[in-house]
C-alpha cells in the first residue's frame, strides 16, 4: 500500500467515526426531549387519588404553558354543592379533598367533579355506595 492510500483510509475512518458521534448526539437530544412530559406539550390530568373506595379526594396536574388558575364544581345527582378555585404552577400537581356533608349522600349517588381552564373542561364521575 501506499501512503496515500494509507492516508485517505484514515480520513475515511475518521470522517465515519465523527459522523456516527454527531448523529448519535443528535439522537440522544432527540429523545431526551421526548421523554419530558412538558416539552412543547400542554396537558392536563384530572384523576381520584383512590377510585375503589368512597372517598372524593381528586388530584389536578398542570402541565401547560405556566401557572394556570383551574375551577370545580362538584355535583351530587346533577345538584352542585361545592364550587371553588385554585391556581397550579406548571408541572405541579394539587390534591384536593373535599369535604361534603354526610347528610346529603343517602344512598348511591353519582358524583360529578367538573374542572374548567380557559375553555377547557374534564369530567370524572364516581359512584358513591
Amino acid at each position: 500500500m501506499t501512503r496515500k492510500n494509507i492516508m485517505s483510509s484514515k480520513i475515511i475512518i475518521i470522517t465515519t467515526l465523527a459522523l456516527l458521534l454527531v448523529g448519535f448526539s443528535v439522537l440522544f437530544i432527540v429523545e431526551a426531549r421526548n421523554h419530558n412530559f412538558d416539552y412543547k406539550k400542554d396537558w392536563v390530568a384530572v384523576y381520584f387519588e383512590n377510585p375503589r373506595d368512597n372517598s372524593l379526594d381528586f388530584t389536578i396536574e398542570n402541565h401547560q404553558g405556566g401557572k394556570a388558575t383551574y375551577g370545580y364544581k362538584i355535583f351530587i345527582d346533577e345538584a352542585k354543592t361545592i364550587e371553588s378555585e385554585i391556581e397550579i404552577e406548571k408541572g405541579a400537581k394539587q390534591k384536593i379533598s373535599p369535604a361534603l356533608d354526610k347528610n346529603k349522600l343517602n344512598g348511591t349517588e353519582k358524583i360529578t367533579i367538573v374542572v374548567s381552564n380557559k375553555d377547557a373542561e374534564y369530567k370524572i364521575y364516581k359512584n358513591i355506595q
